[in-house]
């Protein structure tokens, strides 16, 4: 990544299971090692960041809970950076995402945005109050996926039922479409095509959960705006009338009627852009001092 939210080159890496903090860090040091020639002809790299999806601590990115890889307390920015040997930083990637969508995508300009990404590891959430991300007194604001949207609803990993996170899953999304997985890319390709009733059926089903939640966070946070990402985008994309008829609806004294609902615009670069941030804030904090 290059300041200004350029992308020289994107390497994706499918693992066959989640892996563990010391295979990620693993496979991290391969790739990097890989791309050594093209980062011999920059001209500096300022670091590296990372996008978790998880509780990430801001002051030294210590991992406090990854649920879906089955992380707990665990040091991976630091074991990064012991491997590569660069400055290492790392945040939680729906927080990212919203610092990403909020300089380069959809809320730019916008100082009161809520964010919400869906991913393959769950729904993940940034606010931004007053043009300043809300991070909390250690960094773990946000957590905007275990907002509760169905009584008696499915078991969540958090232990509580009927979370967000729990009830509006990307696989659900795939069954109709006969895939067994699918990045962002490849999702938006297969929905292009008329959707099956049984797609249709789960993509209502999905939309109206989703507007419970976010009645909450427009009754909650007072936002000129609300992004949505990754397949959150895909399926606001399917029938926006349904959704953003629900929020102006259902919020109190009408206040959902004013809300912009946006998808995100930067797409599967989303993360790599905001993760960026973190490893150039130093830089542009300070850039006479950098070194």
């Amino acid at each position: 990544m290059g300041l200004g939210g350029h992308v020289h080159r994107r390497i994706r890496y499918e693992a066959a299971t989640q892996p563990s903090v010391t295979e990620t860090v693993n496979i991290s040091r391969a790739i990097v090692e890989g791309m050594q020639a093209d980062l011999d002809a920059m001209d500096r790299i300022t670091g590296v960041g990372l996008a978790v999806p998880g509780l990430v601590r801001s002051s030294d990115g210590q991992i406090l809970l990854a649920p879906h890889l089955q992380w707990a307390d665990e040091p991976l920015a630091a074991f990064l950076e012991q491997a590569l040997a660069r400055p290492v930083r790392a945040g939680n990637d729906a927080t990212l995402g919203s610092l990403a969508e909020s300089i380069y995508g959809a809320a730019v300009g916008i100082s009161d945005v809520v964010y919400l990404n869906g991913s393959a590891s769950g729904i993940g959430g940034g606010v931004m109050s007053g043009a300043r991300t809300l991070r909390g007194s250690a960094g773990f604001a946000g957590e905007l996926g275990h907002t509760l949207v169905r009584t008696n609803g499915e078991k969540c990993h958090c232990g509580r039922s009927g979370c967000l996170d729990a009830e509006v899953r990307l696989e659900r999304l795939l069954a109709p479409l006969g895939l067994a997985r699918a990045d962002q890319d490849e999702l938006e390709r297969a929905i292009a095509e008329p959707p099956s009733r049984e797609l249709q059926k789960e993509v209502e089903r999905q939309i109206d959960l989703l507007a419970v939640a976010l009645t909450n966070f427009v009754n909650i946070f007072n936002p000129e705006m609300i992004v949505l990402g990754g397949f959150l985008g895909a399926i606001f994309s399917l029938d926006p009338e349904r959704l953003t008829s629900a929020v102006a609806r259902e919020t109190i004294g009408g206040l959902g009627a004013d809300v912009k609902i946006k998808r995100a615009v930067l797409g599967s670069e989303l993360l790599l852009v905001g993760a960026a941030e973190l490893a150039f804030a130093q830089l542009l904090a300070d850039p006479a001092g950098t070194a």
